[in-house]
């Protein structure tokens, strides 16, 4: 069911601070900036050889990632899982008792993608992206 982890997501206050970072001093390459409307953020795809990152600025105070933000401060908000097939995971999921936070998936830049709530998965907020 679980084939990898697609991405990790970071939380910033600040993308272009976050990019002196993550571009110029560490060196990943910057695939896309895209604005994600309905879930109020800009997003810098980034990547060095296989690992990927999404650096995710609020651009509203009522977003998750602001609110994540005020609770923990800067640093990582989710891991990505790749699925093969991912209304079947989550139906998976829920069969063994997890909570999925969105019964039908978001679609973003041509991805699909639900989330598994941290309570049931000790701390840690899983994005669960794929076909």
């Amino acid at each position: 069911m679980i084939t990898g982890i697609d991405h990790v997501g970071i939380a910033v206050r600040d993308l272009d601070a976050a990019l002196r970072v993550y571009r110029d001093k560490l060196g990943f390459h910057v695939e896309k900036i895209y604005v994600h409307e309905t879930e109020e953020v800009r997003t810098a795809v980034i990547s060095s050889g296989t690992c990927r990152f999404e650096l995710i600025q609020p651009v509203s105070e009522e977003s998750p990632v602001a609110k994540f933000l005020a609770r923990r401060g800067e640093g990582v908000n989710y891991v990505s899982l790749q699925v093969d097939n991912l209304d079947h995971a989550l139906q998976e999921f829920k069969a063994l008792g997890l909570t999925v936070l969105r019964e039908v998936p978001t679609v973003a830049e041509g991805r699909r993608y639900s989330f598994l709530h941290p309570k049931n998965t000790m701390g840690v907020l899983f994005e669960v992206t794929g076909p």
